[in-house]
C-alpha cells in the first residue's frame, strides 16, 4: 500500500511519511491499539514531492506499517535524498525486505531468534530478517535494532540472546528494549519497569549502546503530545 499521511516537525526539520499495511502479522503489534482501518485516500508521488519541496527538511523518515512494502518508496527516497539533500531513514521495519537505494539508515525490529516462535506469531520465518539485518550493516547503512520484551514469550534471556547476535555483527549497533504494551485479544501481560531494566542490563553485557522504554497504553497512544521527539503537525 502507498503513503497516506505526512507530518512535519519544525524543531527537527523532519518530515515523516506514513505507509499503510505490513508484511508481517505480529500478534503483539501495538499498532492494533490505533485501529487498522484502511485510509480513505492515498498520496500520489507527485503530491508527496510537492509537499516535501515546500518544507524546510533535513530529514525524511518513512514509517508504517511496513515502509518497504510501499511501491513508491524507491522513487520518493531518491527524491528526498538526491534532490532535497535530506537524510533518509526507515523509522521502523520488520527487516523482511531490504531497503531500496537512497536510504541512509534503518531501524529493525528483531522479534526473537527462535524461528518457531517467529513463524507462529508473525506468520513468517525470521531467517531472512536476520540475514537482511547483517546485510544492511555490511552495505554501510546506519542500523539500529529494537525488541519487545513480552513476559512468557520473549523474556529477558531472549533479549540477551538477541544482543549477542547483534554484538557478533557490531557491538556498537544501538539497541532498544521495549516493554510490551498489551493489545486486545493477546494473552501476555505488560512487563514491569524492573523487568525491562533487567533485560536492558543483560543486553548491556554485550552492546555499547542500550536503552529501554516501558510505556503504558496511554503513553503509546498520546506519544505525539507527551514526547517532544514526536511532536509534529500534519501537512498532507
Amino acid at each position: 500500500m502507498p503513503i497516506f499521511k505526512i507530518t512535519y516537525s519544525g524543531r527537527f526539520k523532519r518530515a515523516t511519511l506514513y505507509n499503510y499495511g505490513c508484511n508481517l502479522n505480529c500478534a503483539w503489534c501495538s499498532y492494533r491499539l490505533k485501529g487498522d482501518a484502511q485510509p480513505e485516500k492515498f498520496l500520489s508521488p507527485d503530491r508527496i514531492r510537492e509537499v516535501l519541496q515546500r518544507l524546510d527538511v533535513q530529514r525524511v523518515h518513512f514509517v508504517g506499517g511496513e515502509p518497504t512494502s510501499c511501491p513508491d518508496l524507491p522513487e520518493i527516497a531518491e527524491f528526498a535524498h538526491d534532490v532535497l539533500g535530506a537524510f533518509t531513514k526507515i523509522g521502523h521495519s520488520t527487516g523482511f525486505n531490504m531497503p531500496p537505494e537512497h536510504i541512509d539508515a534503518v531501524s529493525i525490529s528483531i522479534k526473537t531468534l527462535s524461528d518457531g516462535i517467529h513463524k507462529k506469531y508473525t506468520g513468517v520465518s525470521n531467517v531472512r530478517v536476520l540475514e537482511n539485518f547483517e546485510a544492511m550493516h555490511r552495505k554501510g547503512l546506519t542500523v539500529d535494532a529494537s525488541s519487545v520484551l513480552i513476559p512468557g514469550l520473549v523474556d529477558k534471556n531472549d533479549i540477551e540472546q538477541i544482543a549477542r547476535f547483534i554484538a557478533d555483527i557490531d557491538p556498537e549497533i544501538p539497541y532498544h528494549v521495549i516493554g510490551y504494551v498489551p493489545v486486545p485479544g493477546a494473552p501476555w501481560r505488560r512487563p514491569t519497569s524492573k523487568e525491562v531494566k533487567e533485560a536492558e542490563g543483560l543486553a548491556r553485557r554485550h552492546l555499547g549502546y542500550v536503552t529501554s522504554s516501558c510505556l503504558t497504553v496511554e503513553d503509546f497512544l498520546y506519544s505525539q503530545v507527551r514526547d517532544v521527539r514526536y511532536k509534529s503537525i500534519r501537512v498532507a
